[in-house]
């Protein structure tokens, strides 16, 4: 009581002196109470964290960052390309989850997939916020098991620093810089920022595909284990500008990794490559008409493509004449592809936002087109007349070049203050593309017990849009498109409690059901996708922050998930348990430690799948962060401290031990200065 009566003196006198220090004080306040507002009054669970605060904890990027989250475990396929899984839903499928940098969907077309920005680093990122379940902050997308908003420091508020540089170097010759910048020139906001990094990572892994027979037994004796190649190459660039009511936003990513475990399993050479390029453009428009209406409109343009050069097979290799499938044809020299399809989305998004006595409600449009523009399939010459390469783009291509989709989204909301204790939240989104589509409604209800205690119940239903390899993938035996796939559909039911101490320290227990119908994968002898029947899960989640003293932070999660299929077997690939937990200690100003540690539980196979299942394992890092200046961090981070073994899930019948992603222990030290 004392400090508060302190403090009101204070601002008071501060009145009496400098009335704009009191503007500042009350711009300041403002901004706090709306993101107290945002994460504990918002219709939909949601985790939030500090890019600084991750930093402390040696989080190094956006994938690291989301390994935090509850109910998240990270998985990987054959080319290394990463997504985050919630809830267990569909650890086979992309796209059940959505990335937005600043506002702007950065999925791409081909997998459905946000792979190259996971490697994002941590330092150019002001916030994270996650929401589990198929609620979205920005109207208009449909999510279908979770969607995850990063926020760069092109949000200022006001901050210290208006631009940062830093520099990386650890384990797998990794090295990495990059720097950020927010200026302002009277009504001109422009922000920059631009990263680097490289690694040389490899792995051991095998035996690969070859081993299980499927190629057939002539081949069984090519099969080989080796070091993978999971090296890494990426730069991005990005600029906005911000003028009155005008805003342009542009975004550069360059990824280029290494083969991994090879496009139809088979074990690569170590110069192949994936690379997985993006650009990203878009131009807003949004102004005030009223006090309580707000107009925005919003254009722009996604161009994404994927590109992998590889030798799809060893020398020596048997296979069948694809021009004459009775026939069987040696490669003495292996077979080389190279393998390239680009796609171009150009959306429109028109709306308005309007406050009315206790309603606010937002209405719009979102209209877009994703289409194939350019594909490239050379190969070695597939009849196994000659050793030479063969340019196959128009007569044997890989995805079908023709590929499009035309969609309109129209979605509207209204959250009903009914009182200082109860809000109702109400919306549709409906979609509409192709031969199909779907409305989702979605409502909740949040009830204020007190200013810290808060209750949430919801229920949303949405979808998942089949991705252009699961549509359209042409003459591929390892992976078969069916353009006749319907959307995936999932209802969700969550019940949810917070307990907030103060302002940044909570206890939350969230429950939740979720049922799934027409769930795509190509598990099946054909290797074509299809919708398989329906399944359904359960699970709770826990998640507590506290500091224990002045100077101690403590962060916890547990998550149990469990589900089963139509058919009453329990879906395969899903840790039921998952806890991750850190303790942060601030020393003194200019020093600080943290521990980390990560526990993901033992995942099931499909019940025709007779492998024992993945173990569980467990993850301890610790990092040391010092500030000999103010304007100066060192930073020093040791991960996998118990030289932990972990794997990811690989489908029947490929790599039988399947895919490894840990080396024993890692070290990254960092350089960071503000200006």
């Amino acid at each position: 009581m004392r400090r508060v009566g302190g403090l009101l003196i204070l601002v008071l006198g501060l009145a009496a002196q400098e009335p704009e220090i009191v503007q500042d004080i009350q711009k300041f306040s403002h901004i706090a109470t709306i993101a107290k507002e945002n994460s504990l009054f918002q219709p939909y669970i949601e985790s939030v964290y500090k890019g600084k605060e991750l930093e402390k904890l040696g989080v190094s990027t956006l994938q690291e960052a989301l390994q935090l989250v509850p109910g998240v475990d990270i998985y990987s396929d054959n080319l290394d390309m990463k997504t985050a899984i919630f809830r267990g839903s569909n650890p086979l499928a992309y796209g059940q989850t959505k990335l937005f940098i600043d506002g702007i969907l950065v999925n791409d077309v081909m997998v459905d997939q946000y792979s190259h920005y996971l490697a994002m680093p941590i330092e150019l990122i002001k916030r994270i916020e996650v929401i589990r379940g198929p609620g979205s902050k920005i109207e208009g997308f449909n999510s279908f098991a979770g969607s995850i908003y990063v926020t760069t420091y092109s949000e200022d508020f006001g901050d210290v620093e208006s631009a940062r540089a830093f520099m990386k170097y650890g384990s797998y010759r990794y090295s990495g810089a990059g720097f950020y910048s927010n200026r302002t020139f009277g009504s001109l906001k422009l922000y920059t920022e631009l990263y680097l990094q490289k690694d040389d990572k490899n792995i051991f892994a095998g035996p690969d595909i070859l081993a299980t027979g499927v190629y057939g037994a002539p081949n069984q004796h090519l099969t080989k284990s080796a070091e993978v190649p999971l090296w890494m190459r990426n730069y991005s660039f990005a600029i906005y500008a911000k003028w009155k009511d005008f805003q342009f936003k542009f975004r550069q990513n360059y990824f280029k990794r290494g083969h991994a475990f090879g496009m139809s399993y088979i074990l690569p050479n170590k110069d192949d490559y994936i690379r997985l390029p993006s650009t990203l453009l878009e131009l807003q428009y949004r102004r005030e008409l009223t006090p309580s209406l707000q107009f925005y409109f919003k254009s722009g343009m996604r161009k994404d493509s994927f590109t992998s050069l590889s030798h799809v097979a060893p020398e020596g290799f048997v296979y069948p004449n694809p021009f004459s499938p009775s026939q069987l044809i040696q490669f003495d020299n292996g077979i080389f592809g190279y393998y390239q399809s680009k796609q171009r989305t150009l959306y429109a998004n028109i709306g308005a936002t309007y406050e009315y006595n206790n309603h606010a409600i937002d209405i719009g449009a979102y209209r877009y087109q994703e289409k194939t523009y350019s594909v490239k399939t050379i190969t070695t010459d597939r009849s196994g007349m000659s050793d030479e390469i063969v340019d196959y783009s128009t007569t044997y291509p890989f995805i079908n070049p023709d590929a499009s989709r035309l969609g309109t989204i129209l979605y509207a909301s209204d959250t009903y203050m009914i009182n200082d204790s109860l809000s109702l939240y109400y919306g549709i989104n409906y979609e509409s593309f192709s031969r199909y589509s779907c409305f989702n409604p979605r409502a909740s209800a949040v009830y204020k017990i007190d200013d810290k205690n808060v209750v949430k119940l919801m229920y949303g239903r949405s979808h998942r849009n089949p991705s252009w390899q699961e549509l359209f993938t042409i003459n591929n035996t390892t992976r078969v498109g069916n353009p006749n796939l319907k959307p995936e559909r999932v209802s969700a039911y969550e019940l949810s409690y917070t307990n907030r101490f103060m302002l940044d320290q909570f206890f939350q227990v969230s429950l939740f059901y979720l049922k799934n119908r027409n769930i795509i994968n190509n598990i099946n002898e054909d290797r074509i996708f299809l919708n398989h029947s329906k399944n359904s899960l359960y699970g709770v989640e826990l998640e507590f922050k506290k500091m224990l003293t002045h100077t101690l932070e403590f962060y916890a999660n547990y998550s149990y998930v469990y589900g089963k299929c139509a058919c009453d077997k329990p879906l395969p690939n899903i840790a039921r348990n998952l806890l991750k937990l850190y303790l942060l200690k601030q020393w003194s100003y200019d020093f600080s430690t943290s521990l980390s540690y990560r526990y993901i539980g033992s995942k099931g196979r499909f019940y025709f799948d007779s492998r024992e299942k993945l173990k569980d394992y467990n993850i301890f890092d610790i990092a040391f962060t010092y500030k000999p200046r103010r304007d100066i961090e060192l930073m020093l981070t040791l991960r996998n401290l118990t030289d932990s073994h972990a794997k990811y899930p690989a489908p029947p019948n490929t790599y039988i031990n399947d895919y490894p992603y840990t080396r024993g222990r890692e070290i990254l030290f960092s350089i960071k200065r503000g200006f």
